[in-house]
C-alpha cells in the first residue's frame, strides 16, 4: 500500500473493514481504485479518468466500473450525474452533511460550494425543515447550473462584439 497520512490511512482502514464486513474481499485492484478517491478525494472523478490513470498497471475499464458500482452499493461512494456523465465521490468519512455544487453549462468545469455562512444558512433551513415536517434529513446535494466566471465574460465580450457590428451597420 502507498504511504497514508493518518488520516487517510484511517478512511483507508474504515473502508477496508466494512468491504470485509460485507464478505468482499480487498483485491489489489479494489484497492487502488479506492485509493484514487482516497487520494483524489477533492476531486470528483468519473470512470474514464479512473481507468485512464490505472489502465498501465493492468486494469481494465470494465473492472474499474464494477468495483465503482460496488462501492457506490455499499455506500462508499457517491454518485451524482451531469449530463450523461456519473461522477463519484467518496461519501463515506466525509463528514459532510450538506455537498453543494455548481456546473457550469458552457465549459463544464465543476465547482465545490465551501463557503462556510452558505453551508450554516442551508443547514438552518435542513434544520427547519426536519422540525416542521418531522422528518431526519441524511444527505443534502445541491446542483447549480449557470455560466462560470470566464464564460460570462467570453459571453458578454461576444455580445459587446455583436452590439458594435450592428451599431456600425445602421
Amino acid at each position: 500500500m502507498v504511504e497514508l497520512k493518518e488520516q487517510k490511512k484511517e478512511s483507508y482502514e474504515l473502508i477496508k473493514k466494512l468491504i470485509e464486513s460485507k464478505g468482499y474481499k480487498l483485491t489489489t485492484q479494489r484497492e487502488r481504485i479506492l485509493m484514487e478517491f482516497i487520494e483524489n478525494k477533492d476531486e470528483h472523478l468519473n470512470a474514464e479518468k479512473v481507468y485512464n490513470i490505472l489502465k498501465t498497471e493492468g486494469i481494465g475499464i470494465s473492472t474499474v466500473y464494477r468495483n465503482i458500482n460496488l462501492f457506490v452499493d455499499l455506500n462508499i461512494l457517491k454518485e451524482f450525474k451531469i449530463d450523461e456523465t456519473s461522477y463519484y465521490e467518496l461519501k463515506m468519512y466525509a463528514k459532510k452533511p450538506l455537498h453543494i455544487h455548481f456546473i457550469c453549462e458552457e465549459c463544464e468545469t465543476l465547482v465545490d460550494i465551501k463557503d462556510r455562512d452558505i453551508i450554516l444558512q442551508y443547514l438552518n433551513i435542513n434544520n427547519s425543515i426536519e422540525n416542521n415536517y418531522k422528518i431526519q434529513i441524511n444527505d443534502v446535494d445541491i446542483m447549480f447550473h449557470g455560466l462560470c466566471n470566464k464564460c460570462a465574460e467570453k459571453k458578454q465580450n461576444h455580445l459587446n462584439s455583436l452590439s458594435l457590428q450592428f451599431k456600425q451597420r445602421n
